[in-house]
């Protein structure tokens, strides 16, 4: 009974000072401070993120084709003696639908964002649907020639500016004081808006129609080739394995013009270093992933009326930490590919994986660190805000190296029913290994959003909150049998 008694007291002890802390944390999101750097308008900000999908969506269409044959269709019927433009021409057709699609998904808010009248949206819809349209008999042209291999990369390249330049902007009127116009409602004039597209639709047929002229100059090769690539991605997506899809529309590290001398490396976890900075240091793609990642929260937090949501900005930044953490896990997901060379090492297998977080760390300190700055703009103590993104680094270090080390799917586990079907509880649980660990290390960060400051005391919990999820992740990833 006495122990009874005194487990009681300790836990009505407990809920009381949770209690009391929770109250204190409420009114404190109560009396939030107004926002007052947020100073791009919602118009402009969903056009750069539409713009960021449109390249995305181009990249992804030159990546597997757009046009291509799977593997039995080629062989089937690329030796006939029949026109390949004639057989080609329905790829064509639904590659333009397929386009067009999710143009218009992607466009429906930006239009509505930009134009409050129904010839404006409408304008706006035939814009959607003509422009990728275009962008499709372009790529096929390029295609049939062979000179599309530079369309992943420039659309790479589109995708970070079109966020990094807007947050960038921002933070810069925001720093400034000015106030930008709202361009929301404004629209071309009728005859210059029917003229422009008048145009775009003579350009999107004329595209369109050679594109179907260079048909019968696809190559048998790069046809199988893009048919394959569209293969092993339908297979990835099917079989819900994230990690196979990347590597099917991943891109190769660029070759190195010159050498790179390592005179620092002297044992061998410096060597584990060396080689992940090297796989860093040659992709420019991931350099992109970094930035996009790093612009995203800042993006959010200077667009009138999202930063007036502190919810909607943890959001974000989760998304753009998270992407720029999986830009850093690549080292780990090639080791599980390929451990041949991990093997070789005179390393055991957990040393391997602690010193694949080494780089992570440090870069993630920086990006994080910058990100959170910019998102605290405005909101005093910027060293706190630095330090509370830096503070953060290990829980997401942590998660990219959890990420790529986690096992093979497994389907023969239990099933639990959903709306949609039984869904495999192993499969879903592998899928989340990673991404939880940089979630629950983004907590602390939501907590100084709704607050709307950082006291330090948060910045020292979020330090010791982030090294025991990071040290959890790493200590728990295993290289492959």
């Amino acid at each position: 009974m006495g122990d009874t008694l005194s487990g009681l007291t300790s836990a009505g002890v407990l809920v009381a000072l949770c209690g009391g802390a929770v109250s204190s944390l409420r009114e404190q999101i109560a009396a939030r401070p107004a926002v007052d750097a947020a100073v791009l308008p919602g118009g402009l900000t969903a056009a750069a993120v539409a713009l960021s999908l449109a390249a995305g969506l181009t990249a992804l269409f030159a990546r597997l084709g757009p046009v291509s044959a799977t593997p039995a269709a080629a062989a089937w019927w690329l030796p006939l003696p029949a026109g390949r433009r004639g057989l080609l021409r329905g790829e064509l057709r639904r590659a333009v639908g397929l386009a067009v699609a999710a143009a218009l998904a992607v466009g429906v808010p930006v239009v509505l964002a930009w134009s409050r009248t129904p010839a404006g949206v409408l304008a706006g819809l035939a814009a959607g649907a003509l422009l990728p349209g275009a962008a499709v008999g372009v790529l096929v042209v390029r295609q049939a020639g062979g000179g599309g291999r530079w369309v992943p990369p420039v659309a790479g390249a589109v995708t970070a500016l079109a966020l990094v330049g807007p947050a960038v902007a921002g933070c810069v009127v925001a720093g400034l004081g000015v106030d930008l116009p709202d361009v929301a409602g404004g629209w071309l004039p009728a005859p210059v808006a029917t003229g422009l597209l008048g145009g775009l639709l003579v350009v999107a047929v004329l595209c369109l129609a050679l594109a179907d002229r260079r048909l019968a100059d696809l190559s048998a090769g790069a046809l199988r080739a893009s048919g394959e690539t569209a293969q092993y991605a339908t297979a990835s997506v099917f079989s819900l394995d994230t990690r196979e899809l990347g590597r099917a529309l991943g891109t190769t590290v660029r070759r190195p013009r010159r050498p790179l001398a390592w005179r620092w490396v002297r044992r061998p976890w410096q060597a584990v270093v060396a080689g992940d900075l090297a796989v860093l240091a040659r992709s420019p793609w991931r350099w992109g992933q970094l930035a996009a990642g790093a612009a995203l929260p800042v993006l959010a937090a200077r667009t009138e009326g999202l930063a007036e949501l502190p919810a909607l900005v943890a959001v974000t930044v989760a998304l753009g930490w998270g992407t720029a953490a999986t830009s850093l896990g690549e080292p780990s997901r090639r080791a599980v590919a390929a451990p041949a060379a991990d093997r070789a090492l005179p390393l055991g297998g957990a040393a391997v994986v602690w010193a694949r977080a080494v780089v992570p760390v440090a870069v993630l300190a920086g990006v994080c660190g910058v990100s959170a700055l910019l998102v605290g703009q405005g909101a005093g103590a910027p060293a706190a805000w630095l330090a509370l993104g830096a503070a953060t680094a290990p829980a997401w270090a942590g998660a990219a190296v959890r990420a790529g080390y986690r096992p093979d799917l497994d389907w023969s586990g239990p099933v639990l029913a959903s709306p949609m079907g039984a869904v495999p509880v192993g499969v879903s649980s592998t899928l989340v290994r990673g991404p939880d660990v940089g979630l629950l290390g983004t907590a602390p960060v939501a907590l100084a959003l709704l607050l709307g400051a950082v006291p330090w005391w948060l910045v020292g919990a979020a330090l010791l909150w982030s090294l025991a999820l990071g040290a959890l992740a790493v200590g728990t990833a295993r290289p492959p049998d």
